[in-house]
Parts: structure tokens; sequence; C-alpha cells
């Protein structure tokens, strides 16, 4: 008897301009019937329905990710993105690469050749690959390698040429810029009961070349682990500022809160405030901006229970999910009603 299978995605927590909302909802409804055109396969994985999921959000220029990323202050684009099974606890990641078509790919590479244990001679395989590494160890294993200027988009290098402008015209104006801080994310269960979640993200404008954000940090971008013993099966993928996600660990403490409190929406809520809001590690910035969608899943003797849940402390986040049952995704942009708001968390039971 196979279990349950759902998928969910997010394209970024932010600001997202209502002018776009059609084309964020329509980004992650093609993710989602994608993916789970894998999950109805006989052999269909979490771990290959949420590579897929976001492979499909990286070739969309409406999202900041692989195809239309945002610039560095080179005015070049470099990608991060990482990949955890629940069902072995594998992880892999790739940070700061250029040329590659799309970032997701490698890290699930990466995570398929960890599962299989050692290289020659006792070596590990690698668990994170940064910049030009990166991209040569893809190219070795036949993923598509192109030309980094083909992964500029008109509308991101515009952006850039303003963003590039202001920072010329006045080096000491504090006046703050959405610096897209947006990052694509999946969270999956499939027939076999095992879980996944992934990220990709171009990073925020005008980066240093070379910085690495939470998409491609351990128990930062995302996390997935399987139901065992007592503890139900959990995933989480994130967005927001990546140097704020990392300096909290936040998605790995918001899915151990979700594993071990049994209200899911207060673990969430205590995640997004305790864990980060109020952190003192945090001190430094006015501004803070995270969002997660979530998933938890649990056996009992006759059905498997899967909850779905998302948070966010910006004014909006764009979320969407299917099930196997489902006619076609369901997608929504969460948003904030009134400035008072400082949590938005919501959720239901799926299957």
């Amino acid at each position: 008897m196979t279990e349950p299978v759902f998928i969910a995605v997010h394209v970024g927590a932010g600001n997202l301009a209502r002018s776009k909302e059609a084309k964020y909802r329509s980004a992650c409804a093609k993710a989602c019937e994608l993916a789970m055109q894998v999950l109805k396969r006989p052999d269909g994985t979490a771990a290959e329905a949420v590579a897929v999921a976001i492979a499909q959000l990286e070739n969309d220029p409406i999202t900041n990710a692989g195809y239309g990323s945002n610039l560095t202050l080179k005015g070049t684009v470099e990608c991060d993105a990482s990949l955890m099974t629940g069902k072995t606890g594998t992880f892999g990641a790739v940070g700061a690469v250029s040329g590659i078509k799309n970032p997701i790919f490698t890290a699930y590479q990466m995570v398929i050749d960890a599962e299989k244990g050692l290289l020659s001679l006792g070596r590990i395989p690698p668990m994170f690959l940064a910049g030009n590494g990166a991209a040569t160890w893809a190219k070795e294993r036949g993923q598509i390698v192109i030309e980094p200027e083909s992964l500029i988009e008109q509308n991101a290098q515009n952006v850039y040429i303003d963003h590039l402008q202001r920072l010329i015209e006045d080096q000491e104006d504090q006046e703050k810029v959405d610096l897209g801080h947006d990052t694509v994310g999946a969270i999956c269960v499939d027939q076999f009961g095992h879980i996944a979640a992934g990220v990709s993200s171009g990073g925020i404008s005008l980066k240093a070349p070379g910085r690495v954000g939470e998409a491609a940090m351990y128990g930062s971008g995302c996390w997935a682990q399987n139901e065992k013993d007592d503890l139900p099966g959990v995933a989480c993928s994130t967005t927001g500022t990546g140097e704020q996600i990392m300096r909290t660990m936040f998605t790995y403490k918001c899915a151990d809160r979700i594993s071990k409190q049994q209200d899911i929406q207060t673990s969430i809520h205590d995640a997004l405030t305790k864990d980060f809001l109020e952190s003192p590690l945090l001190d430094m910035y006015d501004i803070k901006s995270v969002g997660t969608i979530a998933l938890r899943s649990q056996k009992s003797s006759h059905s498997t229970r899967i909850e779905f849940w998302y948070g966010h402390i910006t004014e909006d986040m764009g979320i969407g999910y299917m099930t196997g049952t489902s006619k076609k995704p369901k997608t929504f942009v969460s948003r904030k009603t009134s400035e008072k708001e400082k949590v938005v968390s919501s959720g239901w039971l799926v299957t």
C-alpha cells in the first residue's frame, strides 16, 4: 500500500507586487504539477520531486533563482541551492555558482552520489561545493552548464542598473531599498513515506561576489527528517535575509519545534518570534525578514496524517501546494492585513 503524496512550494517572502501576483501563482502551480508527475511514477521520490519543482521555479524569470536571479555588485549571476532528504539526512549544496542552468539539480546529484557511500580510497563525498569547483563537478556529471551571462534576465539587469546608480550617486545614503531577499523552495512527502526539502536563490541584489546565503547552508535554508520512533516526519523550506537566517539556524530550530511540540501552529509562531524576531543574535538589525513553509507527517494504524503550515514576518509570501488527489494545485499570496500584525501563520490538514 502506497502512502499519500504531497508537494508544496514557495516563491519567496518579502514585498511581492500585486501586479505580478498572477505570475507568482502561475509559477507555483507549474512547479507543483511537474513535481506531482514525478510523485505519481512508481519510482518517484520526494527528493526528485523537490528538485524538479525547484528547477521549474529557477527557469521562471519571475523568481530570484536561476534565470532571472539578482545580480552581484559586479553585474554577474551567482546562485546558491541545497536539498536534504529525510530518509538518510543526506544534504547537498552549491554556493556562489555561475553558469549552472539549474543549481538545484547539482545539489540533488550530490545527494544521490553521497547516498552511494564512500568514494575510492575511502574519500567522503562532498556535501557543499562552491564557485568554479561546483560548476566543474556539475559539468563532469553531464549537467547543463552554460555561459554565465545567459542567466541574466532583462528585468534583473534593469534592477541592477537602478540599484547601482543609487549606490554611485550617494554612498552614504541610508535609504532602505528592497534588495530582494526572496528564495524559492519546496517540501515533499512521497508514496514511500519519505520526506525531502530544498531551496534555491540568486541572493540579494548588489551582493559581494562570492557571498553565500542561507540557501546553501546546512540547517538554514531547508530541513527534512523522516518519521522515526515517536517523532513525526518534518520538512521546512525557508526564505528571507540569509545572514539573519544563518545566524539563528532558524530552519533547523523551526523543524525541531514542529517535531517535538504537539501544536504545529504554536511551533511555527514560537520559531518566528522567539527564535528569530526576539533573538539577541539579530539585535544589530532594524529590519528582519523570514518566511517558511512546513509539513508534518505521521502514520497511524490505518492512515497517514499530513499537516501543511506556513508563516512569515514579511509583508507577504507566495505559496502553492498539491496532494495526490488534487485536480489542480492551490496557490495564493499570503499578506499581512495590518501594520500591527507581526506574524502571519496558518495551515491545515491536507490528508
